[in-house]
């Protein structure tokens, strides 16, 4: 008995399965096809990433230039120029941060409060920002805003988010004041919060000792 030939089998497969294209032959479909839209996802992907990188040497050129005009501003008048001329930076904002330190250490609280808050506004995210904070509050207490300073140290002492000196410092200086004005429950009370906050910095041990002096 005679074997079939395998010559024919090709022909016996079903017709889907003869159409049916290769890889190749769909991907140069799918490429002829939408060919373009593929190049202007291309241009605009290379178009983001040229801008990223421009952009990035132009804010690096920036701050370069901020930075040594920062180094140039050796007297309070410059210092103050170059605080307003690059208003929002950080150095800026360091900048305001020196001149209210200067403000409060000549008694101008109400100068200081100004400063105080741009540099504030500046510094927002970083370290010193908590710094300038309790600047403020302290200048408002000494510029007889008794009622809006302590509201602000309340409100840092028990903010979470900042860094427990910060919270400690805001505590003591609210026993403090409380202290100077002869409420002695009230410098016990924040007293008691600073060693709450944090029980092993430098502010619980002069808490400590301002309320071992309370009657």
């Amino acid at each position: 008995m005679s074997t079939p030939s395998n010559k024919n089998t090709a022909a016996n497969l079903p017709d889907e399965q003869n159409a049916l294209p290769s890889f190749e032959a769909r991907l140069h479909g799918f490429w002829q096809k939408n060919r373009g839209a593929i190049l202007a996802v291309c241009v605009v992907a290379l178009l983001a990433v040229a801008a990223k990188g421009g952009w990035e040497l132009y804010t690096a050129q920036r701050e370069k230039s901020i930075a040594a005009d920062y180094v140039a501003a050796t007297t309070s008048e410059k210092l103050h120029d170059f605080a307003h001329i690059h208003q929002g930076s950080t150095l800026a904002g360091v900048a305001h941060l020196s001149l209210a330190d200067e403000a409060y250490a000549a008694g101008k609280y109400a100068d200081a409060i100004i400063d105080y808050t741009q540099a504030a506004t500046a510094l927002a995210g970083t370290p010193l920002a908590g710094r300038a904070q309790l600047g403020q509050a302290i200048s408002k207490i000494q510029a007889g805003r008794l009622a809006d300073g302590e509201a602000q140290l309340k409100q840092m002492a028990d903010d979470l988010t900042l860094l427990k000196a910060v919270r400690a410092e805001a505590a003591y200086d609210l026993a403090s004041t409380a202290a100077d004005e002869g409420r002695a429950d009230d410098a016990k009370k924040f007293a008691a919060q600073v060693q709450q906050i944090d029980p092993d910095g430098p502010w619980a041990k002069r808490a400590f000792d301002l309320t071992a002096n309370q009657p």
